[in-house]
């Protein structure tokens, strides 16, 4: 059975603190009348307070849960604890046969995978013409918001933005919920980031006409996108907001690695739960991003686990400098490795220019810094290379305070997501014997 979770890994999965806490309390023998594993999935039953015990299973082929408890947390207390105990004492669980109500569900999962990709082979025609029109009435609309926009920056901008600050929620909140009607959520979601911005910090003014200034840049090429080349044009609509199809995606030219997983954020989007994942390719040495969304109290398909490794094949949305991708294929891998990276900042510095001279809408780069330390200068962190150059960087306390203490404030090699002002430290490697991997818990709402 391929499955290597750490503890730390594990808890990556729960839904909140409280599930961690719970999970944990159960990840003991005495807690599990039944504790057994077959090739696809570990199971047990729980005992609680009832006269018949839960049936919890994990799926590890693909990470899922079942627990026949009546919690509505995905994952439950019984699965994260289940999992805790067979990562911590595997020697605790016999290997069995597969229990029918374990075969049964697991058999449930594979028919609904099989008739999701029947579906997708045998999806009706497009209808061209159809299709065409279709394009064309987004087309005007789009179009219209974007004249409604760009007479609301003018006179934004004629107004002045000293005044932004006590309305910019009103302010970018309403032209969002226009964009939002013009069929262009991109652009909304970009007028939503300036209402996030911190007013209370001097950088703010850079912020807010950096963002502005890309934005007119974005829709006077919407305007004229039939004089771009073909990866602009799919990079213009993808920034707008325009979807590009799961199955197109997927019918393109696939890369096939071994891929580790740098990162995982959850949030919280227009009442859908996302998680955002980067991922970094063993012999291609490329960044890949990766987005799943879910329904609340859905469960994702596809659970990556920050600091796994899976070996699977990769299709890249079309566009500029592209690494938004889905996987077409995926499966724990056996063995992992380190990723390369920068030598020193001054070279991550200049890839960094370099990608956003290839695409001025990127916002946020990732990166590889080898031989860092984390200091304190003017009253903020920094990451220092060992030449003495520095670079701002912005950092959660629990991840400044960890890193100290993993690092000793020896160097270290940082994953980093590179933004306007200052970059933002995720995760790091120390070298030890087994190039420990340190990661923490981003949740955003």
């Amino acid at each position: 059975m391929s499955l290597n979770l750490t503890e730390e890994q594990i808890t990556q999965l729960a839904p909140d603190a409280s599930s961690v806490k719970a999970g944990k309390g159960l990840a003991s023998p005495i807690k599990w009348v039944l504790r057994e594993y077959g090739d696809r999935a570990v199971w047990g039953h729980c005992q609680g307070s009832g006269k018949n015990p839960y049936q919890t299973v994990v799926d590890t082929r693909n990470l899922a849960f079942r627990c026949s408890c009546p919690s509505r947390k995905f994952p439950c207390k019984h699965g994260l604890g289940l999992l805790y105990l067979y990562a911590a004492r595997q020697e605790e669980f016999r290997q069995a046969e597969e229990p029918d109500w374990v075969a049964a569900w697991l058999a449930k999962r594979d028919e609904n995978a099989e008739k999701k990709e029947q579906k997708a082979k045998t999806a009706a025609p497009v209808d061209e013409a159809a299709q065409a029109r279709r394009q064309a009435q987004r087309h005007e609309k789009v179009s219209r918001g974007i004249d409604d926009l760009q007479m609301w920056m003018k006179d934004l901008l004629r107004n002045g933005l000293l005044q932004v600050p006590e309305r910019a929620g009103a302010l970018f909140g309403g032209m969002a919920r226009r964009m939002v009607d013009a069929q262009a959520p991109g652009l909304a979601a970009r007028l939503r980031g300036m209402a996030e911005i911190d007013f209370f910090d001097d950088s703010w003014k850079y912020l807010l006409t950096d963002r502005l200034g890309k934005l007119w840049l974005l829709t006077e090429a919407y305007r004229h996108i039939e004089r771009q080349p073909e990866a602009w044009q799919c990079e213009i609509r993808t920034q707008v907001g325009y979807p590009q199809a799961k199955e197109q995606v997927l019918g393109g030219e696939g890369v096939a690695d071994r891929w580790m997983v740098l990162h995982k954020r959850s949030r919280k989007v227009d009442g859908l739960n996302s998680d955002t994942y980067w991922l970094y390719g063993e012999r291609s040495g490329r960044f890949a991003l990766y987005l799943d969304f879910m329904a609340p109290g859905k469960v994702s398909e596809t659970s990556l686990v920050p600091g796994g490794y899976y070996d699977g094949e990769l299709c890249f949305y079309n566009g500029v400098g592209r690494r938004r991708a889905l996987f077409r294929s995926i499966e724990p891998a056996s063995e992992g490795f380190v990723p390369g990276g920068n030598a020193n900042l001054d070279e991550a510095v200049a890839r960094y220019r370099e990608a956003l001279q290839e695409n001025p809408f990127t916002e946020e780069l990732p990166t590889i810094v080898a031989g860092v330390r984390l200091v304190e200068a003017d009253g903020r962190s920094h990451i220092e290379d060992a030449n003495g150059k520095r670079i701002p960087i912005e950092v959660r306390d629990e991840v400044r305070f960890a890193t100290w203490a993993v690092s000793g404030g020896r160097p270290f090699t940082a994953f980093l997501l590179a933004a306007e002002t200052a970059w933002e430290l995720v995760s790091i490697w120390y070298p030890t014997d087994h190039s420990d991997y340190y990661f923490w818990r981003d949740e955003r709402d």
